[in-house]
Formats: structure tokens, sequence, C-alpha cells
């Protein structure tokens, strides 16, 4: 299958929308434009797209970190490829773009974070050199004003 990497700009949103909803994630196209508006305005992410002809089949996110304790690292905060595009090499593509990305910032560390639902992915990132570091609970307090 051919497919090119490409810099991701706001006309792919729609696209992107759509596949955000496969990773089970049900945001309103208003957000995502917003969202990805401000992705692409800061110089500590970058967004990928993988197209095949007119069609957007795959992104991925890569953000520069700062943690006190453990110092600079790029992490993939977000990857999927379409259900009909998988096992065609563009997830790899994806992250090696993501990579080279991190390598021209200077970072040292490429860190993603998977849903332990995903079992895909935990075979996936170990087979292309990834080594698993921890296992982590993630806990969220909503901020929405109460009354």
């Amino acid at each position: 299958m051919q497919f090119d990497l490409v810099k991701a700009n706001m006309a792919f949103s729609t696209e992107m929308n759509q596949l955000t909803s496969e990773l089970g994630y049900e945001v309103s196209i208003d957000d995502t434009k917003r969202w990805l508006e401000a992705l692409l305005s800061s110089a500590s992410y970058t967004v990928f797209v993988a197209v095949s002809g007119p069609k957007v089949c795959a992104w991925v996110v890569v953000e520069k970190r700062l943690c006190l304790e453990s110092g600079f690292s790029a992490e993939i905060t977000g990857l999927v490829v379409g259900a009909r595009f998988r096992r065609k090499g563009i997830a790899q593509a994806l992250v090696n773009a993501a990579q080279h990305w991190a390598q021209e910032q200077n970072l040292e560390r490429l860190v993603v974070r998977s849903n332990a639902l995903r079992k895909e992915s935990h075979i996936f990132y170990p087979s292309i050199g990834f080594s698993h570091s921890k296992t982590s609970q993630v806990y969220v307090k909503s901020l929405a004003c109460v009354e």
C-alpha cells in the first residue's frame, strides 16, 4: 500500500476527528479543530498524518516534555491507524517520524503510554524497539465548576 507522511494541517481535521472516534473518543469536530490548531501552533508538539491518495489513514502526536525528576523527553501522546489501514507499516512509519522529530529536538528518549486494554499495542511497541518501563494507574478529577 502506498502512503505518504506529511505534517498535519487544519485541512485534515475532519478525517482526523473520524480516526479519533476509532480510538473510542467521541470528540466534536469543533473540539478537534480547536485542539489541532493549538498543537500546530506550539513548538512543543508536532503532528504527522499518513495519507493514502486523498484519504487520511492515520495520525500521530508527539510532545516535547520536561519533568523535574527525569528531564526532557519526547512522548507520543496519540497514535491511531484507521481499521482498514492497519498492518501495512503505517504505524511504524509514524513512530519513525516521531523519533526523527525527537532527535531533531535533541531529545534522548521517546516514550509512549498505552491503555492496558489495547493488547495489539503491547505487541507492537516492543517489536519496534520499545521496552516496557512500568505499569501505572491513571486518576482523573473533573475541574468543572460544581455549584
